[in-house]
């Protein structure tokens, strides 16, 4: 590349695609004064609802990033709609049981002690208008809707994408430091670098209907109890269920499909599924199917994969769009590190250690929801109005219990996942927490999330990490050979100090090192011996074993390598 297209390329990321993950990362970089460019080739629109719920971890990153409160009073379905899901054999039959956690937009519920940010459910038709909006007010955050990228190439300075303006035709060539794909799917720069995805791709068939129902909410609490975010019917074949969208008239059927439907099924779905004929206004249909895959390497010299280019899964649990969402905030932290340059040569590497497997774990939970929820054997007999229908409502609605809370009340897969292994934490000899899906146990093990503590000034522990490294002090225990080798480093710290009893013993060492990202990168009961090692491990600037490396290293990417068409 020219000396020219260097200087233009100083510290910008490219994103190619504006859907809730490219957005994140935008956000996410732009927080930390990065320049970036996205790259859509949409307008913008959200065409269709899906991916409504938003865990607290992701809540928890949209706190630092200044947008929760707005996600939670400006959302769709309102703040105190009861984040509640029923299986009864219909909308207006008979409840077989339901997950009730006490937690709605506004209120945590059963998340109050584990987090400042309890989990949301928001319409995609809010959600992705909020990260635009969020992106497009920081600072050197640019947002290119009407643009379809067109070329990629890269080298040892940067990357040169030549991009079409999708309404002149006019092309335009764009140049970065680094190029994120976060184009869905069907990525074309995935397919264009060769990364292929590795799982089961189609373990079903589903259709999805996007429709208007304004007397269902009055059926639902006239019939089921009150609102609810999903209804799960099991009287019929199809076992269709509902998901709200709005929270007032708009609601999404999805249904399991083996064939192609003709299009006037869906109003018998909706209706089948309702148990009574309502006036039905369909707005959208799509076909979709449920993936168990994961990219069988995130990077490609400097362009990478994160969100749905990088793992397809199954809806089951809400896992999709969050594991993304995940993927942007490990990517972002060590992409500003390194333009700014305390990051080490190694940082980058470790986005791939530490994401993929988590998405492996991800993929891997939503395919075991869906096998579970695939056992549940619909019954017309369900609606039985005897002794013989409550003994089958009673006996489904255990195993319901037994088998699908896990999906529901899925505390350890929002905030319990954990980077073991990771290059860039350092590991103290202790044994590795649990990792359950539905059960949580805060941790300062390294590579887990730090936990939340309300401090004396109404402020979360969690409210102090995120612009460079934070040390976390209790007792007597003094940071001073930290802080100073920090200095030296030239690596941004600082120190929060816990006073209260409750709080030292939730952080279970005096000295807690806890990375941008929030999660622990190393512990200790006194300062380290070399504290110097330990921060270049942190920052990645410790590289691995020539042999190590070169077996770890994905293809390589030559001064004159080629452009990637698309």
């Amino acid at each position: 590349m020219s000396d020219q297209h260097e200087r233009a390329a100083s510290r910008r990321v490219l994103i190619v695609g504006a859907g809730p993950v490219g957005l994140a990362l935008a956000t996410e970089l732009g927080w930390r004064g990065v320049p970036v460019t996205v790259i859509e080739q949409g307008d913008g629109h959200v065409p269709f609802p899906a991916g409504e719920a938003i865990f607290s971890r992701t809540m928890e990153h949209l706190r630092r990033w200044g947008c929760a409160e707005e996600a939670r009073t400006e959302s769709a379905p309102p703040p105190d709609y009861p984040h509640r899901t029923v299986f009864a054999t219909s909308a207006t039959g008979r409840v077989l049981t339901d997950f009730d956690y006490g937690v709605t937009n506004r209120s945590s519920g059963v998340y109050t002690q584990l987090t400042p940010e309890g989990p949301a459910f928001l319409s995609k038709f809010s959600f992705v208008p909020l990260l635009t909006r969020t992106a497009g007010e920081l600072p050197g955050v640019e947002i290119r809707y009407g643009t379809r990228l067109e070329t990629m190439e890269q080298d040892s300075e940067g990357v040169l994408a030549v991009v079409r303006d999708v309404a002149s035709g006019a092309t335009e060539t764009l140049a970065g430091t680094y190029l994120v794909a976060c184009d869905g799917g069907r990525s074309g720069i995935r397919r264009a670098l060769g990364i292929e995805f590795e799982g089961m791709f189609a373990q079903g068939h589903n259709f999805a209907v996007h429709f208007r129902a304004p007397q269902l909410l009055d059926l639902l609490r006239e019939k089921l109890g009150g609102p609810a975010v999903q209804i799960h019917t099991l009287a019929s074949a199809r076992r269709p269920y509902i998901t709200v969208v709005n929270g007032v008239d708009e609601w999404r059927l999805s249904v399991y499909l083996d064939e192609e439907p003709d299009p006037d099924d869906a109003v018998a779905w909706i209706r089948e599924a309702v148990g009574a004929p309502i006036d039905v206004e369909i707005l959208a249909a799509q076909p979709w199917s449920g993936h168990c895959v994961v990219a069988r390497t995130y990077r490609e010299g400097r362009v990478f994969l994160a969100g749905d280019s990088a793992h397809l899964l199954w809806p089951k649990g809400g896992f999709g769009a969050n594991t993304g969402i995940g993927d942007a905030v490990d990517l972002g932290w060590k992409l500003a590190a390194t333009l700014q340059g305390w990051g080490g040569p190694a940082l980058l590497d470790s986005y791939e250690q530490e994401r993929r497997p988590i998405a492996v774990r991800n993929v891997t939970e939503a395919s075991s929801n869906w096998k579970a929820d695939a056992q549940l054997v619909p019954d017309p007999a369900l609606d039985r109005m005897d002794a013989e229908g409550d003994r089958l409502r009673r006996e489904l609605g255990e195993e319901i219990r037994r088998s699908r809370a896990k999906e529901f009340r899925c505390t350890g897969v929002q905030l319990g996942y954990r980077y073991s292994g990771s290059p860039i934490c350092v590991p103290d000899g202790s044994p590795e927490p649990p990792d359950e899906p539905d059960e949580y146990v805060p941790s300062t093990w390294p590579g887990c999330r730090a936990p939340h503590v309300w401090l004396p000034d109404g402020s979360s522990t969690l409210d102090h990490f995120g612009r460079g490294f934070t040390l976390v002090v209790s007792g007597s225990a003094d940071p001073t050979p930290v802080v100073q080798a920090a200095r030296g480093c030239g690596v941004p710290l600082t120190v929060l100090r816990l006073a209260d009893p409750a709080a030292e013993e939730l952080y279970e060492r005096p000295l807690v090192l806890i990375r941008p990202d929030g999660h622990v990168g190393w512990r200790g009961r006194q300062a380290p011996a070399d504290p110097t090692a330990v921060l270049d491990a942190l920052r990645g600037a410790t590289l691995p074993p020539r042999d190590a490396a070169a077996a770890d290293a994905g293809p390589g990417v030559s001064a004159g390598a080629g452009p990637h068409l698309f």
